[in-house]
């Protein structure tokens, strides 16, 4: 994890947003483009300076894998349509949770893990005993089409729309009051995430910064990444589709768009080190100009040599997801769940799963690739996983229809 502000690099997130923790503080955290990352970040943090700390939310977050650990507690309710999901306690539980701990963090927004949001009508949810406000942006959007980055792009107001995300669209959506400043409730603070070692989101933030701070906001930025693993996401679209008898990763599902473009959305909406896709076709290349585009001139090579060009691509990737696109209903919080399980250490190779059988996506961890260079043929990557069992995790699919591949109309 970096983090900077107008006095430079900074040791911790506190520091940074140049934060002064009344006693028992509670602390709203909206927006897009890292709110968990930064939420999590700031609990351990905390916690090992002595602070007890509650985690919890007025909407809508992603279940975490362990509800207490140490000096924090996670303390929300059940969501009764999503299992991998968890919503807001009541009003009542919620409004008592600062007397029981010195900080209360809030996840009070939703964003569909894309970098950037525009506050529908009845949003963010920030309750009135808040003592801060930050609002987080992921500047992982520049230069990316706004329709694709931006979550309810659709109620962006028009004078501010535009073909791509730039500093300026960054710095309205940041600080307009009906925008990153609304519901505020006691000090605002915006933090600028995905930095990530890029010096054109670097140049933006630090002059963002500069803005900012003239409007009277006060702000930091950097990179919530950890040491955590670096895990490329590899789509695999360079199949001749011999059984569909067209191709059929063009063929236009119910909602008007080419299949291929279900998992290019999915994979838009997950954090991941890279994301590549390897195709044969020029049509599916123009449909993602966000991801490293690898053109296989060789699939009659079989599927052995567009998981290689992928892995070369990768660089120096910790592991490696495969994703087929012929997976339309393959869901981005299963994806981010198999990464979770990969970034825990304890398995090489994650799997998703039905009912206990293995079944597509896969991680493999860079161990694994020599024997993944060494493949032929349309092998693919099964007999490497057949050969460690031992060092296999297998993650269950939400739903059969997740798992349902296209091959035939």
């Amino acid at each position: 994890m970096e983090l900077w502000n107008f006095r430079g690099k900074q040791n911790t997130i506190t520091e940074a947003l140049q934060v002064k923790l009344p006693e028992h503080a509670v602390i709203s955290v909206t927006g897009a483009g890292g709110k968990t990352s930064l939420i999590f970040a700031w609990a351990r943090e905390l916690a090992e300076t002595g602070k007890k700390v509650i985690i919890t939310t007025t909407t809508h977050m992603y279940r975490p894998a362990v509800m207490e650990d140490g000096n924090i507690r996670i303390v929300v309710s059940d969501d009764p349509n999503r299992s991998d999901k968890v919503t807001a306690p009541t009003e009542e539980v919620l409004e008592g949770l600062r007397n029981e701990a010195d900080v209360v963090l809030i996840e009070a927004d939703g964003s569909r893990r894309m970098p950037l949001k525009w506050p529908a009508p009845w949003e963010p949810v920030v309750p009135d005993y808040t003592d801060y406000t930050v609002c987080v942006a992921g500047l992982s959007a520049l230069g990316k089409a706004t329709s694709e980055v931006i979550y309810r792009y659709e109620d962006v107001p028009e004078i501010l729309k535009r073909d791509t995300v730039d500093m300026s669209l960054i710095q309205a959506m940041l600080s307009l009051r009906d925008g990153g400043q609304k519901g505020v409730r006691g000090d605002f603070r915006v933090f600028m995430n995905q930095v990530d070692g890029d010096t054109d989101r670097l140049a933006a933030a630090s002059r963002l910064q500069q803005i900012f701070a003239v409007m009277g906001i006060q702000s930091a930025w950097g990179s919530l990444r950890s040491d955590e693993p670096k895990v490329a996401v590899i789509l695999e679209a360079a199949g001749n589709s011999k059984r569909f008898g067209s191709n059929k990763l063009l063929h236009t599902m119910e909602d008007g768009q080419p299949m291929v473009n279900s998992i290019l959305q999915t994979a838009r909406a997950v954090d991941a080190y890279k994301k590549i896709l390897v195709t044969q076709y020029d049509e599916v290349a123009a449909l993602a100009p966000d991801f490293d585009v690898v053109m296989n001139d060789s699939p009659d090579s079989g599927i052995s040599h567009s998981m290689q060009l992928g892995l070369e691509a990768a660089g120096d990737a910790d592991a490696y997801m495969f994703c087929v696109c012929d997976q339309p209903w393959l869901k981005a919080s299963t994806i981010e769940r198999l990464i979770e399980e990969y970034k825990k250490g304890t398995a090489g190779l994650v799997s998703l799963a039905w009912q206990g059988k293995m079944c597509n996506p896969k991680i493999f961890s860079s161990r694994y690739k020599e024997e993944l260079m060494n493949l032929t043929g349309d092998t693919g990557g099964r007999q490497i996983i057949a050969s460690h069992t031992d060092d296999l995790k297998l993650v269950e699919a939400q739903s059969e229809e997740e798992i349902r591949d296209i091959d035939r109309l």
